[in-house]
């Protein structure tokens, strides 16, 4: 179960931090997303471990910034700017993903309500064992809530605690966990694909590294997701859409240098009814290479190889994408070779290298 999420990339930002500051631009009000954000909240804290964080005056404050990122201060106040909802688009568990992982801030900004809270989630846990739920192990290992966190590891100890907290109350509030590794995975995704200018930060784990402490908790989280929700379809967040990774890829060259050749590992779930599609292409100068080839020619004349399959419930492949060198239409040796995964017309993963062409 774990394995089945962890993929490589080679691009990471933290855009979830916390700070008791923040540089609002402006607020944006009276929309879907406003309504979405907030009834999303409502439930995160409407359950036993909602209740069990501190008495604060919590609402979800969305705001007019390209750059994605989330915030949260000490009154329970949660920021997310545009930057970052437009990539949750209406999935109700990728936002509970960002939301909970804010209140899991507010609650180690509140160490007082950290062992009432791990006293029910060791609750919530045993409850699941008993009807049957056993997908993770026998006793639940120990949380070390607000432990652990020193000047040094501080930042980075915060966010992983942060994103334990909040996989748990998403689990009892009816969404998946899979909904927090889908958001990292969307992020990696919007890194890759050039969205704009992202914030790294170099205090916060990469996040690869939030996504293994994540799963770390994964298997208990779904135990105690499914002994509330047995039907996931009826859960508040619903099914998890198609969710994906690029696996271990390679680029050569053959026919002495003049087709290029994409071999492409992948996995996908919950894509059945959905078409995959594995692609490739190659950028120069931080720009796509484009093509006067109508076999390998996109809409927008960017240079394209692909394949497409149909979706299924979970599969694991490998694809062979190839190119003729004469469809590049920029010269020279350097290039940025890009692979990208998508089903549904969802990007799910997108991986990259640099290459040189042989002369």
């Amino acid at each position: 179960m774990k394995s089945r999420f962890r993929s490589a990339s080679l691009f990471a930002a933290v855009l979830l931090v916390s700070s008791s500051a923040f540089a609002a631009p402006t607020k944006i009000t009276g929309t879907p997303n406003n309504r979405l954000a907030d009834a999303v909240l409502k439930r995160l804290l409407s359950t036993p471990l909602g209740q069990a964080g501190p008495r604060l005056h919590y609402q979800v404050i969305l705001l007019d910034d390209f750059h994605p990122n989330a915030m949260t201060n000490t009154r329970g106040k949660v920021y997310i700017t545009k930057g970052l909802f437009r990539l949750l688009d209406d999935d109700r568990g990728v936002w509970a993903a960002v939301i909970g992982h804010e209140l899991g801030h507010n609650f180690l900004q509140h160490p007082g309500c950290l062992p009432r809270f791990g006293k029910l989630v060791r609750a919530a846990y045993q409850k699941a064992r008993t009807q049957g739920y056993t997908l993770g192990p026998a006793r639940l290992p120990a949380l070390h809530l607000g432990e652990g966190i020193s000047v040094v590891t501080r930042d980075r100890e915060v966010e992983v605690q942060a994103d334990l907290i909040g996989m748990m109350l998403m689990a009892e509030a009816g969404y998946q966990p899979g909904f927090a590794v889908l958001l990292d995975q969307r992020l990696r995704h919007a890194v890759g694909g050039g969205m704009g200018p992202f914030t790294i930060f170099s205090r916060h784990p990469r996040l690869e590294t939030r996504e293994q402490h994540s799963l770390h908790y994964y298997d208990e989280a779904t135990d105690i997701f499914r002994s509330d929700w047995p039907d996931a379809a009826k859960s508040p967040g619903g099914n998890l859409p198609p969710y994906g990774s690029i696996g271990r890829w390679t680029f050569s060259t053959a026919k002495g240098g003049q087709l290029l050749v994409f071999d492409v590992s992948f996995e996908v779930h919950n894509a059945r009814g959905a078409r995959v599609r594995v692609a490739a292409g190659f950028m120069r100068n931080g720009r796509l290479v484009t093509t006067h080839n109508p076999a390998y020619r996109m809409a927008n004349g960017m240079m394209l190889t692909n394949v497409l399959l149909p979706g299924a419930a979970s599969e694991s492949k490998q694809v062979r994408l190839s190119v003729p060198r004469s469809a590049l239409a920029a010269s020279g040796q350097k290039f940025l070779a890009v692979v990208y995964l998508t089903a549904g017309g969802r990007y799910l993963d997108v991986a990259s290298r640099e290459i040189t062409l042989p002369k």
